[in-house]
């Protein structure tokens, strides 16, 4: 299978894997509310994944070093709140929701 059939299965399955954890709770802005707390450096950076950015794009808008952010995308991921995709060259982060 050539790599762009792959990356585009990958993107897929990643998709369905994070509405699957997101379903199980009544919908999808309450599975958020859980795991986003207000104010919480999480929230701020999910936010900044609006448009898709990079992490030092992400780690600029926060404030953040960029190692700090890469963590917590790391964790948005494992979430299922964001994803990373590569666009014009660049990796960027989205939210999934």
């Amino acid at each position: 299978m050539p790599d762009d059939t792959m990356k585009q299965v990958l993107e897929a399955l990643e998709d369905i894997k994070a509405i699957l954890l997101l379903t199980g709770n009544s919908s999808i802005e309450e599975a958020k509310k859980k795991l986003l707390k207000d104010g919480s450096e999480e929230r701020k950076i999910y936010d900044l994944c609006r448009e898709g950015r990079t992490n030092e794009e992400l780690a600029a808008a926060a404030g953040k070093d960029a190692a700090y952010v890469r963590s917590v995308i790391s964790t948005l991921r494992q979430k299922g709140l964001v994803k990373t995709v590569e666009r014009d060259g660049k990796k960027v982060h989205e939210q999934r929701f």
